[in-house]
């Protein structure tokens, strides 16, 4: 082969990479698309480029475009409809290969075109199912060799895998919705919230999302005064001084299960707060307790809409919720239901504990132990270990090490403790930097929770074979560093935010090399916070002189040694926060 085509071949396996790189990088699709058609149209040597996907409804919809002529600036008329391409596509004839066509929207733009006439389109496909178009424009007279087909069908490629990933991410992501989900029904179960009404303000919220109403409102019937309360509502126009709905008529008796048009339907004129909120489509149910009516959940929408049968049933099940927590208001057993607290509690601790390595990795040049008491049964504190991929080919695999503290105690803590934790691993599972799993997880975090907590957190990256240790830090104690070698204690000391506060934290990266014979101890502040009789802390340096008196034993006999000199110095002082201990030695 000539030099001269060896280096163009090189040439374009190199922006093949970068390509699939560039697509491998994003789960945004339209921002990887955007950039990527940058790469293709560089590679290809083609003048302007655009892809369409497909949608479920089997429209065409632009997700990128890069260099167009004027003619074509988007958003723009010359957009509308359709093109040839898409039709060409429906038909299955531009399927496995590229075919040059007139491009029917430059045909009729009167503009400038910069020359151009004619694309090359390429279906983007998922297995049998084509899901986009690849369109690269270019002159009447272009010609397409056998390696630019090829070269073309293999980025066509390229895209299409990137776009089934994307959308198997999106699937995933669904499935993620669906488990948080299931952990918050969990906690509905776990928590006992002493104030109903913010309970029923996120029912109302919820019901009104669920089935995409403009307004929810659970009306109750207060029998003994003759009249209907308007206990909570969400989407409704409220005066300075709230009115009831009714002030004869303890139960709506009048208004329909279902409506297009509330007012026409209703057997008595409105009552006037129900009349000013203009109402037009309405569904409700009653609310139900112990056989009798209790009140109305209903939801509207402003304009005319029929609420179908499985819409009705969900609001069924709305109202059997909101009957339960008006039953645990009205009943106020409080042995009993802190008798299931109990029995559920037990349970969180072991959906806890399940959360937490069932032991210590073995890993070749390392000694490990880790020690983790709740305060509570539930707590915030966690750890892990996580095996992370080799930065050579056939290397041995790196350790990455997570200790963290949720800023509060019990369930709420235990709660977003099994978040953190997950988002956490799912950051640092394919070897990011540890500033990068901060970075990430910190979005995530933010991204997921609405409970008002942050976690502390520090993670290391430890290679056993160097004994290389690259870390950042979350906001978390700093872990104590023994140095056989000079017999000294320092901390590692690194710069970084909490986690779920700010949408965009500074993390300092740090970096160390463990010698054999050092020694790695992370901690929560349960342990240097433990607190005696007389308020005291245990406190860092009480926690330094154990390690160092200790460095000559293995890593279970210094976690006991520190738990010994803790319990000995709080006596008989209740544990008030968790405690948390990693210790990793370099053998």
């Amino acid at each position: 082969m000539p030099s001269s085509e060896r280096q163009h071949r090189i040439a374009e396996w190199s922006a093949l990479r970068s390509l699939a790189q560039t697509l491998n990088q994003s789960f945004d699709l339209r921002v990887a698309l955007d950039t990527a058609l940058g790469h293709i149209l560089e590679l290809t040597g083609q003048e302007a480029g655009w892809i369409y996907l497909r949608n479920e409804n089997d429209q065409f919809i632009l997700a990128a475009r890069q260099r167009l002529p004027p003619v074509l600036n988007y958003p723009g008329t010359v957009w509308q409809g359709e093109c040839a391409c898409q039709e060409v596509c429906r038909s299955g004839q531009i399927n496995l290969e590229p075919s040059l066509m007139p491009c029917s929207r430059l045909h009729g733009a009167a503009g400038d075109k910069r020359g151009l006439s004619h694309h090359v389109s390429m279906a983007l496909r998922d297995g049998n199912r084509t899901i986009g178009i690849l369109n690269l424009a270019t002159t009447r007279w272009a010609r397409l060799t056998a390696a630019d087909q090829h070269l073309i069908a293999a980025i066509a490629d390229l895209l299409g895998t990137a776009i089934a990933r994307v959308y198997l991410y999106e699937e995933f992501s669904v499935r993620r919705v669906q488990e948080r989900r299931a952990l918050l029904s969990l906690s509905q179960e776990l928590l006992v919230n002493d104030d109903l009404e913010p309970t029923l303000q996120r029912l109302v919220r919820v019901g009104a999302r669920l089935l995409e109403a403009d307004a929810c409102a659970f009306i109750e019937a207060d029998e003994d005064c003759g009249r209907a309360l308007l206990r909570v509502c969400y989407g409704w126009a409220l005066p300075a001084a709230s009115a009831w709905p009714d002030d004869v008529h303890p139960h709506l008796w009048y208004l329909p299960e279902r409506s297009i048009k509330l007012p026409d339907d209703s057997l008595i004129p409105l009552p006037p707060l129900l009349r000013q909120q203009s109402f037009q489509g309405h569904l409700a149910t009653p609310v139900m307790l112990s056989g009798a009516q209790i009140g109305l959940l209903l939801v509207n929408t402003i304009h005319p809409r029929h609420f179908l049968d499985n819409e009705a049933e969900l609001l069924g099940l709305l109202a059997s919720q909101l009957a339960q927590m008006i039953d645990r208001e009205r009943l106020n057993q409080e042995a009993l239901v802190r008798q299931r607290l109990e029995r559920e509690l037990d349970l969180a601790s072991e959906i806890q504990a399940s959360f937490l390595p069932d032991c210590c990795p073995i890993v070749p040049g390392l000694q490990i132990h880790a020690f983790y008491r709740a305060a509570r049964q539930v707590g915030g504190d966690f750890y892990d270990f996580i095996e992370v991929p080799a930065t050579v080919t056939n290397g041995p695999k790196r350790l990455g090490v997570i200790i963290a503290d949720v800023t509060d105690k019990g369930v709420p803590a235990a709660l977003f403790m099994a978040l953190s934790r997950t988002l956490l691993r799912a950051s640092a599972i394919d070897g990011r930097s540890p500033v990068a799993v901060l970075e990430r997880a910190n979005h995530l975090i933010l991204a997921d929770s609405r409970a008002g907590l942050f976690v502390t957190c520090f993670y290391a990256l430890i290679d056993p074979m160097s004994g290389l240790v690259v870390y950042a830090n979350g906001g978390h104690n700093y872990p104590l560093l023994y140095r056989r070698a000079t017999d000294e204690v320092t901390p590692l000391v690194a710069q970084g935010i909490v986690l779920g506060i700010i949408p965009d934290p500074h993390f300092v990266p740090g970096e160390i090399t463990l010698a054999p014979g050092d020694i790695l101890l992370f901690y929560t502040d349960g342990i240097t916070e433990a607190m005696n009789a007389q308020r005291e802390l245990f406190g860092d340096e009480r926690l330094a002189t154990v390690l160092r008196a200790n460095s000559h034993r293995a890593p279970n006999e210094i976690v006991t040694a520190v738990l010994a000199a803790v319990g000995e110095f709080v006596g008989d002082t209740a544990q008030s926060d968790d405690m948390t201990i990693v210790v990793i030695k370099r053998t």
